[in-house]
C-alpha cells in the first residue's frame, strides 16, 4: 500500500522514470499501474531480487551498482527523466574513492568520515541528478534526512530549487511490525521558479491517508521537515506559557545517567535498576541497603526516568525505600523535596509522557538527552 500511495502522491502521468535500486519491483509496479509511463528504468545490483522485477517494456532493468559511477553512466549515460522514485538503503556504507568523488561532485557539504557515507543521501543525489526541469521526485527516506542538523544544507538546496515539497511521516510500524522506525514520504516537485512551498504533514492507517498537514516556511523547513517536530514546539510553549509551570533547570534539578550498561552490571553479578525494571504503569520502587560507592546510586527520593527505548521512553519510578545502581538506559533526577510529589505526578501523567516521547531523539532507539529534559517544563 505504501508504493500505492507513493505512485499515488505524483502528479507526472506520462514520460520516462528513472528508480535506483529498484529492488522486486514492488514500487515500479504500483507506478506502472497508476500513470501512463512511456519509459520505467529501473537499476538494481542484487541478482535475485531483479530476477523477481518486471523486465517487459516499457520496463528496462538493469543490473549494475548505483555506487559504482562509472557503471552507471555506461547503462544510463547522460539520459534524464521526468520523474525519478526510490526506496533507498538506509544507513552508511564504505564507498570507493571514485563513489566519494562523484558524492562531493554532487553535494560539496557531504560528509564522509573514513570513507563512509549516507547510502540513501547518495542514493537520493544521484537519482536528482538525473531529472529533467520541470520534474517530479519522490523517495521513502530515514528520519535524518529530514530532521538530521548536519544535512539542513541539503534541505536548503533542495527546498530552494524546487518549487513544492512535501514530507509525510510515515507510520512507525511501517516496514517492521516488531519495531519502531521513523521514515517518511518525501516529494518535491521542480517547476519554473525555486523557493519551494513546503508542507509537512502524515499519513496514517492501512491505506497511508493524509491525516494532518503544517505549511512550514523556508527557514523552519531547512531546520526540520517533520510534523510531529512543530506539534511539540507548540505544545511545549503551550506549557511554558503557563505561570505556575516552570522547567526542571529553573526548579534547580539535578540529572545523571547510569555508571555501567546491563550488561556490565550482570557480568558482575551486581543488582541494578534497568528500564525493564519500571513498574508498567509507573510508580514507586523499593530496593535494598546495598552501597556500592563507585557507581551512580539511586536512593529514597529520587525520581528514574528512561533515557533510551522506543517502547518504554515515557516510563517512570520514584524510589521509596533503600539505594541501588542503575544502568546508563536510565537517568536520576533529584529536586528538592517540597517539588518531589508534584514533579513525579506530573511526568508520570499522561502529558509528561507524552512531552517526554515526543522529546526524544532518533529514528530507531529514541534518546533523551540531559538538556531537553532539563528544558521540561513542570510545575512550579
Amino acid at each position: 500500500m505504501l508504493a500505492a500511495r507513493l505512485a499515488g502522491s505524483l502528479q507526472t502521468d506520462a514520460g520516462d522514470w528513472l528508480e535506483l535500486g529498484s529492488g522486486s519491483g514492488r514500487l515500479l509496479e504500483a507506478c506502472l499501474a497508476s500513470r501512463s509511463i512511456d519509459h520505467f528504468v529501473g537499476v538494481e545490483y542484487d541478482q535475485r531480487l531483479a530476477a523477481l522485477s518486471p523486465c517487459s517494456p516499457p520496463v528496462e532493468l538493469f543490473q549494475a551498482d548505483a555506487l559504482q559511477p562509472q557503471a552507471l553512466q555506461s547503462f544510463l549515460g547522460d539520459r534524464r527523466f521526468s520523474c525519478v522514485v526510490g526506496n533507498p538503503p538506509f544507513g552508511v556504507e564504505q564507498l570507493s574513492t571514485a563513489s566519494i568523488e562523484r558524492l562531493y561532485s554532487l553535494y560539496p557539504d557531504a560528509r564522509v568520515v573514513n570513507g563512509w557515507a549516507r547510502l540513501d543521501l547518495y542514493f537520493m543525489l544521484e537519482s536528482l541528478s538525473r531529472l529533467k526541469r520541470p520534474g517530479e521526485a519522490a523517495f521513502i527516506v530515514a528520519a535524518p534526512i529530514v530532521q538530521d542538523p548536519a544535512l539542513a544544507s541539503f534541505r536548503e538546496t533542495l527546498i530552494d530549487s524546487a518549487s513544492e515539497v512535501e514530507c509525510y511521516e510515515l507510520p512507525h510500524k511501517t516496514f517492521d511490525k516488531r519495531a519502531e522506525v521513523q521514515s517518511f514520504l518525501l516529494i518535491a516537485r521542480f517547476g519554473a521558479k525555486g523557493g519551494a512551498r513546503v508542507v509537512s504533514g502524515r499519513l496514517a492507517g492501512p491505506e497511508f491517508q493524509i491525516t494532518q498537514t503544517r505549511q512550514l516556511t523556508r527557514e523552519a523547513a531547512i531546520h526540520r521537515l517533520d510534523l510531529a517536530h512543530y506539534e511539540f514546539l507548540d505544545f511545549n510553549q503551550a506549557l511554558t506559557r503557563r505561570n505556575d509551570f516552570t522547567t526542571l533547570a529553573q526548579l534547580g534539578a539535578s540529572i545523571c545517567r547510569g555508571s555501567r550498561s546491563r550488561h556490565e552490571f550482570e557480568a558482575m553479578e551486581l543488582e541494578h535498576f534497568h528500564t525493564t525494571d519500571f513498574p508498567r504503569g509507573g510508580g514507586d520502587v523499593s530496593f535494598g541497603r546495598g552501597v556500592r560507592r563507585e557507581f551512580q546510586m539511586a536512593t529514597a527520593g529520587h525520581i528514574l526516568v528512561s533515557r533510551v527505548g522506543s517502547r518504554c521512553i515515557d516510563r517512570t519510578a520514584i524510589v521509596v525505600k533503600g539505594q541501588r545502581a542503575f544502568t546508563e538506559a536510565v537517568y536520576r533526577i533529584i529536586v528538592p523535596e517540597s517539588a518531589r510529589t508534584t514533579t513525579f505526578d506530573w511526568m508520570s501523567s499522561e502529558d509528561g509522557k507524552a512531552w517526554r516521547c515526543q522529546a526524544a531523539l532518533g529514528s530507531c532507539a529514541k534518546h533523551l538527552t540531559v538538556s531537553s529534559l532539563m528544558a521540561m517544563p513542570v510545575p512550579a
